[in-house]
């Protein structure tokens, strides 16, 4: 069990000998300092459970050394020693935050009792405090586990460890799975220079500090530090801070730390335990959003294949998906969408004619116009798209793009009749770029359109067939990459 650390600060060498002979028996780590200014330097570079105060000291009186330390730090129980008991001193001390008296002259009993009711009260309060700091963990627990982007994810670590220990500098680094070496992730409060800095000076041997030592590690001013910490000391005045290993099932995964500027605010039991928490969640989190992505990546040329498939099938339409993909991305951002619904309509776009797999090739393939029979075959392949992609939960928001992708703005189209906004932003964006692929194609029953004759078939239908707003950006797009580019590519 760790001993409570007590500072004692007296005048007399005598008071100050006998507390530490009397506490040490009892099993304290006792401090002593026989002046104000010099104590107040030890109080404001290391933590203390417990003051023992003389109240008249040459150089500072103990209510000035009280009144510094009440400025900083409300929670440490302090005890007053005085030979001179008068009510003044007691009402003033008691102003300030002392918690109790010691009368000179004062008999081990009497210290030892006042010691050990001080203790317990800072017991108490330090398990409070405990209980207080950890409580914003339950709250932000499931936005973190929820969190499946890598980015996202380190960078709201990094926030909610600033915003709970009050640090000035912060840094999540993860192992790198192939050098096995640390890689900055994500960092606060550190000069743009840190993250080359920190890979070329410090990686390696912070990396082989917590794979051999993977439990928290407190750094206050003045701490002689491992030899591992050589480098870092000297990386814009880091080293005073709290460094967590991440390890998921044993296993390290990267180093979080945070950092303070000044020695007035050293870091508490509290705050390494808020960050020993916050490193377990945040080491499950991260692993839990690199099996999604890995899962996501493996839908992904999931996707890329059934496109391959679709295209294999219908000659006419070879790398038909994967243009539709480029352009409907190039609208999606020119119309100011976040980057997640960019990429799931790029994920819709690449399987947007899914279902025409289940469309017979005599229908497919066939070289003049089809009959009504066999364009209600062709109209049924939206819904096929949408019920072939229902079970994969990666792509589940592009199921309503793909089936929606042939509605027209005025209500005409298939297969539900859509009108308007009542039809997915998605939809309306594919359908713009699938004409638009569609009429500069070649085909068996027409040849390719012109680039300016597909953009004014586009005006001709916008606002009934397409969403006028996106026939804007798609036109405005075209201009500003220059006609020849695009000619170029959709002519093979």
């Amino acid at each position: 069990m760790q001993k409570e650390k007590i500072l004692v600060i007296d005048d007399e060498d005598f008071i100050l000998q006998f507390a530490k002979d009397i506490l040490t028996r009892n099993n304290y780590d006792v401090r002593v300092i026989s002046n104000g200014n010099e104590g107040l330097k030890l109080i404001d570079t290391d933590n203390f459970d417990l003051l023992l105060i003389d109240i008249r000291m040459p150089d500072m009186s103990g209510l000035d050394v009280i009144r510094h330390v009440r400025s900083h730090n409300n929670e440490i129980p302090i005890i007053v020693i005085t030979g001179h008991g008068t009510l003044d001193i007691a009402i003033n001390a008691l102003r300030l935050g002392a918690q109790g008296f010691l009368l000179k002259p004062f008999t081990p009993e009497e210290l030892r009792t006042s010691v050990s009711e001080a203790v317990e009260k800072t017991r108490l309060l330090s398990e409070n405090i405990r209980m207080r700091a950890l409580m914003p963990l339950f709250e932000v627990s499931k936005e973190i586990i929820s969190e499946v982007d890598p980015k996202r994810l380190a960078r709201l670590i990094i926030e909610i460890a600033i915003k709970e220990t009050n640090a000035d500098k912060a840094c999540l680094a993860l192992l790198d799975e192939d050098t096995g070496r640390l890689h900055v992730k994500e960092c606060y409060g550190l000069a743009p220079s840190f993250e080359k800095d920190f890979r070329e000076r410090c990686s390696g041997s912070l990396t082989a500090f917590i794979l051999k030592d993977k439990a928290p590690f407190l750094v206050s001013f003045g701490d002689e530090l491992p030899p591992e910490f050589g480098e870092i000391r000297h990386m814009e005045g880091i080293s005073p801070g709290i460094y967590v290993p991440l390890s998921v099932r044993g296993n390290v995964i990267g180093l979080l730390f945070v950092c303070r500027d000044s020695s007035r605010h050293p870091f508490t039991q509290s705050n390494v335990e808020f960050m020993s928490v916050l490193s377990g969640q945040a080491a499950a989190a991260i692993e839990n959003a690199r099996l999604y992505e890995k899962l996501e990546q493996s839908y992904l040329s999931m996707i890329v294949t059934l496109s391959g498939v679709v295209e294999a099938r219908d000659l006419n339409t070879d790398k038909h998906m994967k243009d539709i993909a480029e352009y409907s991305v190039e609208i999606a951002k020119k119309l100011g969408l976040a980057e997640p619904e960019v990429e799931n309509i790029r994920k819709a776009a690449l399987l947007h004619d899914l279902g025409k797999v289940t469309v017979p090739d005599s229908i497919l393939l066939k070289a003049g116009r089809l009959s009504e029979e066999e364009m209600d075959v062709i109209r049924k392949h939206p819904v096929h798209g949408a019920k072939m992609i229902e079970p994969v939960e990666p792509i589940k928001h592009a199921r309503e793009i793909i089936r929606h992708h042939h509605e027209y703005y005025d209500g005409s189209g298939y297969p539900d009749g859509l009108a308007g906004e009542n039809i997915p932003l998605g939809a309306r964006i594919i359908a713009v770029a699938d004409a638009f692929g569609a009429m500069t194609t070649d085909r068996p029953y027409r040849n390719a359109l012109s680039i300016d004759e597909a953009v004014k078939e586009l005006g001709k239908f916008s606002g009934i067939q397409f969403d006028p707003d996106v026939v804007d950006a798609f036109i405005f797009i075209i201009k500003q990459k220059g006609i020849v580019g695009w000619n170029q590519k959709t002519a093979g």
